[in-house]
């Protein structure tokens, strides 16, 4: 029997889910509310699947998912996201997400997305486009400080009195940042900079 782990932080959201794939015959071997504790279970309890929410307390899912996937290869992970958003799909992927769903999809269609993942075999996830080392070398010093800065959610005007610098200087620095992590706005660099390590999760970053 296929054996699933929950992750999601919203329980009636979680009981509704354990229900549905119950009913369907598959096992749930455990449930948790944080990615923190999603990694730890997942390691413990060896899933065929994890179901992972995107927004997850103490770690996010992005950042969770990229954790289980490095200690737990043969786990495949399905995330559960509210955005249908390119720069989401392109960060899961890279993250090592075998596929989303989105919240507001049926539970068939969840349903679907499972029996397809555990059809398939085994196949690494799509290289990122930089490699982990490769960004921080890419990276200059300065920009990093401004990639810290802007993923905790500060203005350019912020970023450039922190730093001592113009905010037309800010500016430049986000705009060669988003060309070499192939970016077109904020959002997007500071997903992409999750998914390679550049960057940790922060309070008040974008998950």
């Amino acid at each position: 029997m296929t054996r699933l782990l929950l992750a999601e932080d919203h329980v009636l959201v979680r009981q509704s889910i354990r229900a549905f794939l119950e009913g369907e015959a598959l096992e749930v071997v455990g449930e948790a509310g944080t990615g923190a504790d999603a990694l730890e279970q997942a390691v413990r309890l060896q899933p065929d699947v994890v179901i992972m929410d995107v927004h997850l307390p103490e770690m996010n899912g992005i950042e969770a998912t990229r954790r289980i996937r490095q200690q737990c290869p043969n786990i495949r992970v399905i995330a559960l996201t509210a955005y249908n958003e390119k720069a989401y799909q392109r960060a899961l992927s890279e993250a090592g997400a075998a596929d989303f769903v989105l919240k507001t999809a049926e539970f068939s269609e969840l349903l679907t997305v499972i029996r397809r993942v555990l059809g398939e075999e085994q196949t690494a996830a799509a290289p990122p486009q930089l490699t982990r080392t490769e960004a921080h070398h890419t990276l200059t010093a300065r920009e990093q400080e401004v990639l810290t800065c802007a993923a905790r959610g500060w203005t350019n005007k912020q970023i450039g009195s922190h730093l001592g610098i113009s905010d037309r200087t800010v500016q430049v620095h986000l705009q060669t940042i988003f060309q070499k992590l192939d970016v077109t706005n904020r959002t997007e660099m500071v997903l992409r900079a999750l998914t390679l390590g550049i960057i940790q999760p922060l309070d008040g970053a974008v998950e």
